[in-house]
């Protein structure tokens, strides 16, 4: 203790030069502040290591985050594909199926058009040996690929004029061909004209299942009588009275005598006062037969 104490008072008590004084209070500051030094290193030392203990586990914590992440996300984008990808995939799909639409439409309404105009042409053919009957002179006009009328300006008595039309079903278009048959449609001879005179009876025999009956029942006076058919496939008469009843049921007796298979036989005060719509005639028969027997029906009409 003794000599301890000495030590510490030493700089109060005795007189040193000032240069050594500051000597050695400079020599114990930088002891102490060794002393110091060292230990505030060591407390950065300890500090640090603690930080990089802290920045070791959150580096790790965010490590496992991001790799969870990441597989999450890869799990998704393998599950479905982006929206782009299924919207393009879409498209092309609707383009390739309205193109093959496109080209079935446009391949069907070729084969129809040339079914028509084939079987148009043929009927023409055939006819030439037969339209005499009704008149000399004829004009022919196609109507797109479903109609051809031929028209006689001067036709043969009883007719003051004549129209024939062939009416073919709409083959060119698939959904008004189906329509069309859906509802009676088939092909159809019409012989339409006017009389050089004015019929005394009035009447209207229609096939009810035809897409000619149907169209003409709506036409038919309300105050006409009608008899009704006994069995499906007859034709309905409509009439004024008994006269045109009994001029009615001869007319479909010469028809059926020739062949024709009825689905409206009209005659009016009013023109056209002669009309015959029939099946397709069978052209393996002589077309001067037929157009003597619609000849004879419009002389019956008058008769």
């Amino acid at each position: 203790m003794l000599v301890v104490a000495p030590q510490f008072s030493l700089p109060q008590d005795t007189a040193l030069p000032r240069l050594d004084l500051w000597h050695d209070v400079g020599q114990q500051a930088q002891r102490v502040v060794g002393r110091h030094d060292g230990y505030a290193k060591h407390v950065a030392e300890q500090a640090e290591n603690e930080q990089r203990l802290h920045r070791s586990a959150y580096l790790q914590r965010l490590l496992r985050e991001l790799i969870a992440e990441h597989a999450v996300e890869q799990l998704a984008q393998s599950a479905s594909p982006a929206p782009g990808v299924a919207r393009a995939i879409f498209l092309s799909a609707m383009t390739e199926l309205i193109g093959a639409a496109a080209v079935a439409i446009v391949a069907w309404f070729a084969a129809g058009t040339i079914w028509n105009v084939s079987k148009g042409r043929a009927l023409m053919r055939w006819m030439q040996g037969g339209l005499p009957v009704l008149g000399e002179r004829t004009t022919v006009r196609w109507l797109g690929s479903t109609a051809i009328e031929l028209m006689i300006r001067d036709g043969n008595a009883p007719f003051a004029d004549v129209t024939v039309v062939i009416f073919l079903e709409p083959r060119d278009v698939p959904w008004l061909w189906a329509l069309g048959r859906s509802r009676g449609r088939s092909d159809t001879l019409i012989v339409r004209g006017a009389l050089r005179q004015i019929p005394s009876v009035e009447l209207e025999a229609l096939d009810p299942v035809s897409w000619s009956g149907r169209n003409a029942v709506r036409r038919v006076p309300r105050e006409w009588l009608t008899r009704q058919v006994a069995a499906r496939g007859e034709v309905v008469v409509h009439h004024t009275n008994v006269a045109a009843l009994a001029r009615a049921d001869a007319l479909l007796e010469l028809a059926r005598r020739a062949g024709m298979a009825v689905r409206r036989l009209s005659v009016r005060r009013t023109a056209p006062n002669f009309q015959l719509h029939v099946k397709l005639p069978d052209r393996r028969e002589p077309a001067r037969e037929f157009f003597q027997a619609v000849h004879a029906l419009a002389e019956r009409a008058l008769a």
